[in-house]
């Protein structure tokens, strides 16, 4: 199946004073806190929306260290075509739940948290896992917010449906907000930043979820070069920590 070609802008978050409260309160508020103690490090790699350069560039470097990663998966993306290339079709997200890899929830619109309200939302991821289910897929167990835009009715309403939901914010301690979970981008000009975050898990035996999205050599803003990832896999190989899945990282801690 061809996709059909639907260009759509990238995200630009809003500026203004009102977004800007709705995000901070969305941190601080209905928190669900736990403060995992580990005996080493782990790090969950995960991929957003899912453009086809993670089938075709990221999934086989993972699977070759032999370990798996979470795609939080929009069905509603499928045959478009947009600032992060062709994304993935039904048949791709199968073949890697197949293979070992988490498919988790990422809406299927791929909605805004903070422009939506709590029923459209949750409406809407209805519909994914509707479809995922119609592709023979299991419910997804992990939610990530798309652009990490949430309010905190949002986050109420979603944690009684899965048992972590991820944010884009940046982690700065070992606590964990299973309302909304900290991760590291994994950005072609974020690359230093994702690459210490790594070194710092290991060492502090934390949990880390990095994240994102295309990775070819012409990538997007939100993401990186096959290279820049090579160099990823190899941090992490060399930092001894446990390459998990979200979900199964968050059995092994709660």
């Amino acid at each position: 199946m061809s996709a059909a070609l639907t260009i759509s802008q990238p995200y630009v978050p809003r500026t203004d004073l009102l977004s800007k409260l709705r995000r901070r309160s969305a941190r601080i508020m209905a928190r669900d806190i736990i403060r995992p103690k580990l005996d080493r490090g782990i790090v969950s790699l995960s991929f957003d929306d899912c453009p086809v350069s993670v089938r075709d560039r990221a999934l086989p470097m993972i699977e070759a260290q032999g370990w798996r990663a979470t795609i939080y998966a929009s069905f509603g993306l499928s045959e478009t075509v947009n600032h992060l290339g062709a994304h993935m079709q039904p048949e791709d997200y199968v073949a890697a739940h197949t293979r070992g890899h988490e498919i988790g929830d990422h809406t299927f619109s791929h909605m805004d948290g903070l422009a939506e309200g709590v029923d459209a939302i949750r409406k809407d991821i209805a519909k994914n896992r509707k479809a995922m289910k119609a592709a023979g897929l299991p419910p997804a167990t992990t939610f990530a917010f798309p652009y990490g835009e949430v309010t905190p009715s949002l986050k109420r309403a979603l944690r009684e449906e899965f048992g972590l939901l991820r944010g884009v914010h940046a982690p700065s301690d070992a606590t964990l907000d299973l309302s909304l979970a900290a991760s590291q981008r994994v950005y072609r000009d974020t690359m230093k930043a994702a690459l210490a975050a790594v070194k710092r898990a290991a060492l502090r035996r934390e949990w880390l979820i990095l994240f994102t999205h295309d990775v070819r050599e012409d990538c997007s803003d939100f993401g990186c070069t096959p290279d820049q990832f090579a160099n990823l896999i190899a941090t992490i190989k060399d930092a001894d920590v446990d390459v998990l899945p979200v979900a199964q990282a968050l059995e092994r801690i709660v």
